[in-house]
């Protein structure tokens, strides 16, 4: 059978869904509750993550590392062991 695409809801939903969770079960003595898993998804599809302004020049003295010089010098540790 072939992969369908499934929309089970959408960000109300999830978020009624957090709350009723969280009246059932608050999980207060545990380290992760249930909900704090949706809810860090919600949180992280209803721009709450959105990073708007990157800060690169808090540390001078670090170097970015490309994605490119990072595969290129494991490929050598390979190739070089």
């Amino acid at each position: 059978m072939p992969y369908k695409f499934l929309r089970p809801g959408g960000l109300k939903l999830l978020s009624g869904i957090i709350k009723i969770a969280r009246i059932i079960e608050p999980g207060k003595t545990k380290l992760y509750p249930a909900w704090q898993g949706m809810q860090y998804m919600r949180n992280m599809s209803d721009d709450r993550a959105l990073i708007k302004q990157l800060d690169n020049t808090r540390y001078p003295e670090l170097k970015w590392t490309s994605a490119k010089d990072v595969l290129a010098a494991h490929q050598a540790t390979i190739n070089n062991p």
